[in-house]
């Protein structure tokens, strides 16, 4: 059984079609500003007819209602108040699951990914934002529908100004746009430095920083350094609320490996209450990379037809 998983970023829009085994197509492009509606449907079109897919899944970045699959709001999309699910299933005439990013993202993982065999997983994707998904004993925890908005807990009084309109959200001082911007700075006080040498064409981004640090650039080392303390801290809150198994990082922040992670496990083991007389939290990156909430689109959606057949098949 074929299925179709779409990834609704902030910036982009990530595609794969599933084939109840692996990943056997994906492609990635850059969204247009406004309706982002009417371009999921087209190229959710495109793959069902060209793969001839039984089922669509949907990761959106903010706010959505479960289970009506309706865009509510969100600080990176300018379509709030869309039903979007509504308008897939009449446009495709097919079963179609819409629900966070984040918490398909931790589904994937859940379920074929880095935290297989884990009764409790939390889930941190960062993009243009950050976003969480929990998934304990096999199930997506959703609260009312919109828990795991944790891009916007508040990590630094007075701080910069957020895409939601308040100031000093974790996601201003640790996401991927952070990295970027990161980046593009390092670039313009330095234009001869390790940044400069290594972009081509168009802004220098985060995987440009990690880069320039395995190179041995400094510049580039301390400020991934200083991410990696701010992703620590905020992870230490979600583990002295939630006591995970595991923890697992997907998104932008990935490309930078060890260089983020070890400065954010350090910060953790510093910053959590009582951490000697805890079990320890791993901290590990997740294996499907920055697919994670686009497969977890796609076995959600397979999981929830099986699930839909099987109901059906015990009432006859």
């Amino acid at each position: 059984m074929r299925t179709i998983g779409l990834d609704v970023g902030g910036t982009f829009l990530k595609a794969v079609v599933h084939d109840g085994a692996e990943v056997i197509f994906e492609a990635t492009e850059r969204l247009p500003p406004v309706r982002v509606l009417d371009r999921v449907v087209e190229v959710a079109q495109t793959l069902v007819d060209r793969w001839d897919a039984s089922a669509v899944g949907v990761g959106l970045a903010g706010l959505v209602r479960w289970p009506e699959g309706s865009f509510v709001w969100g600080p990176h999309m300018a379509d709030g108040d869309t039903p979007f699910r509504q308008r897939l299933e009449h446009d495709l005439g097919l079963r179609v699951l819409v629900d966070n990013d984040a918490n398909l993202s931790a589904y994937a993982e859940a379920t074929s990914g880095a935290a297989v065999g884990r009764s409790s997983v939390l889930m941190l994707m960062f993009g243009t934002g950050i976003g969480a998904g929990l998934v304990v004993d096999g199930r997506i925890h959703r609260g009312r529908s919109f828990a795991g908005e944790v891009g916007h807990m508040a990590m630094v009084p007075g701080g910069s100004l957020c895409a939601c309109g308040r100031r000093g959200c974790w996601e201003t001082v640790i996401s991927g746009e952070v990295l970027d911007r990161t980046a593009q700075d390092l670039l313009r006080q330095a234009p001869d430095g390790a940044i400069g040498q290594l972009v081509g064409e168009g802004p220098p981004d985060a995987s440009h920083l990690t880069r320039a640090a395995e190179m041995g650039d400094t510049a580039s080392q301390t400020v991934l350094a200083d991410a990696g303390t701010w992703l620590g801290r905020g992870v230490a809150n979600l583990i002295m609320i939630l006591d995970p198994e595991i923890v697992v990082v997907g998104g932008a922040v990935v490309n930078a490996g060890r260089w983020l992670l070890d400065p954010a496990r350090t910060a953790i083991a510093s910053h959590v209450s009582g951490a000697v007389h805890r079990p320890p939290t791993p901290v590990v990156e997740a294996h499907h990379g920055r697919l994670a909430g686009a497969v977890g689109a796609a076995l959600a959606a397979r999981d929830a037809q099986d699930e839909g057949t099987q109901t059906a098949e015990g009432r006859r």
